[in-house]
């Protein structure tokens, strides 16, 4: 990819990765040849990417735990899951699962170099390398859409099968709540979610039931905060300087 079209911005979108590694080069390489990413280098030094429709960023960072367990679950676009999977198990990843949904849908999920748990998403629409689905863990479906729909503005969906479904502030990542899973706690593989006005952002979280786990201020001159979901899944605030 030689060019990276202008992203999307908009209140309520998830637009930022912050993904754990333990060789920085080493699994910027692995997602670039997978995947397609566009890595840049920031004018921090640090190193960066754009997902493979320029619509998600991106870095990875160090001195973070892996994400090593199932429970929130981050998922690519590809066009083949055969010819992915077949990819990445000829570069050291292991498959940890794999689901036929449809004739033309499967999903998967692989370990990256460092350990960190992510989804595959095949889809005839295209879009190789996009990221594109989160699936959070929950106790209680309906409150957890609740909390997100009132803090973030995310768009509600009912499958007409009981699973409840979102998708974020601008319509390009999706994702759904799931209840078999252990909340993701631990500030290491981070989510960040888009906003015009982190303050009111942080007000909103405290009034419905989340907590901030790290206020804004903390990242300067970066304009973000943590917070804990109201099952305990952490993840970011951002809101684009301006």
């Amino acid at each position: 990819m030689n060019s990276i079209k202008e992203p999307t911005l908009g209140n309520g979108k998830i637009c930022y990765l912050e993904i754990p590694a333990n060789n920085v080069e080493e699994s910027s390489a692995f997602y670039q040849k997978i995947f397609g990413w566009h890595i840049r280098t920031r004018g921090d030094g640090n190193t960066a990417f754009d997902d493979g429709i320029g619509e998600v960023s991106g870095a990875w960072v160090m001195g973070r735990k892996p994400h090593t367990e199932a429970g929130l679950v981050v998922s690519i676009m590809v066009d083949s899951l055969d010819e992915t999977v077949n990819l990445l198990t000829a570069n050291g990843s292991k498959i940890v699962n794999r689901i036929k949904i449809s004739e033309m849908e499967e999903v998967a999920w692989f370990a990256d170099p460092t350990g960190n748990i992510f989804g595959l998403y095949q889809h005839p629409g295209g879009g190789n390398g996009k990221i594109c689905y989160v699936e959070i863990p929950t106790a209680d479906i309906a409150a957890s859409a609740n909390f997100y729909h009132a803090v973030f503005g995310w768009p509600l969906r009912d499958r007409n099968s009981g699973i409840l479904s979102f998708d974020d502030g601008v319509g390009i990542v999706s994702g759904m709540w799931v209840n078999d899973r252990k909340p993701s706690a631990e500030q290491g593989l981070m989510i960040y979610v888009m906003v015009d006005d982190a303050a009111a952002a942080v007000d909103a979280v405290n009034a419905h039931g989340g907590k901030i786990v790290q206020p804004l201020g903390r990242d300067a001159p970066e304009i973000t905060a943590r917070f804990a979901d109201p099952f305990g899944n952490v993840l970011g605030i951002y809101q684009n300087p301006e």
